[in-house]
């Protein structure tokens, strides 16, 4: 009995020691990330890219270890490569989409000196919010800054973006009415403009003039809130 027992024992312990040296042998997406986090705790964040990489390698759809790499490249200023995990996002939808870390990702095309695709970008944003206020005044400064892009300004120059969020047309015409009435005012009076130009080239047979409540929310939205409203239009 005392063999068999001995037996048993050993046998044991032989799988708790397999066991441990197999979960510590076994290097996955997770393993990595972990130690790219180490690796930033410990101050060495441009050493982390390395084992978030890995971690990429084996599972590029680890949406937390392709953050945390691109946010690295970012304020490192390897724009290049922050611009790659940046598009990652952009491209993967519904999860995330244009509107998903816009800012670095329009930083990045500025950095790089691409300013039409950093202008369409923003231009974008606008429309998949179906209005963005910081984003809209960005919009008109970078403009302002070239005047080559001025042009663009124009919803008729963008003829994909009009079709892609065509059923954002009502919202982008209700967005427009923050802007409207306010006398003597000449930037109100351009932001009015340009949404409902683009309300009118997505939806040539958009009512433009509805009755809105006095509830409509007037003020323009802050950290990309979307302005939501209960009216029942057609």
């Amino acid at each position: 009995m005392k063999k068999i027992f001995t037996a048993i024992f050993c046998l044991g312990l032989i799988f708790v020691i397999g066991t441990t040296t197999y979960a510590k042998t076994v290097k996955d997406e997770q393993y990595y990330f972990n130690q790219g986090q180490d690796y930033e705790r410990k101050n060495n964040r441009l050493g982390a890219t390395e084992p978030y990489t890995k971690a990429l390698e084996i599972n590029p759809d680890f949406d937390k270890a392709r953050i945390a790499r691109a946010q690295i490249y970012y304020f490192y200023g390897q724009y290049d490569k922050a611009l790659e995990d940046y598009n990652y996002f952009y491209k993967k939808t519904p999860e995330f989409g244009p509107a998903a870390f816009y800012d670095y990702r329009i930083g990045c095309k500025k950095q790089l000196n691409m300013n039409k695709e950093a202008f369409d970008d923003m231009y974008e944003v606008i429309l998949a919010y179906g209005g963005q206020a910081n984003v809209l005044k960005d919009l008109f400064a970078f403009a302002e800054l070239h005047p080559e892009l001025q042009a663009g300004l124009d919803p008729k120059t963008h003829p994909d973006l009009m079709e892609k969020y065509k059923d954002k047309s009502k919202n982008l015409r209700d967005y427009a009415q923050m802007y409207k009435d306010k006398e003597g005012n000449i930037t109100n009076q351009k932001y009015y403009d340009f949404f409902i130009n683009i309300a009118k080239t997505m939806n040539p047979d958009i009512i433009l003039d509805v009755e809105y409540p006095t509830e409509l929310p007037r003020k323009a939205p802050e950290n990309s809130q979307v302005i939501e409203t209960s009216i029942e239009v057609k």
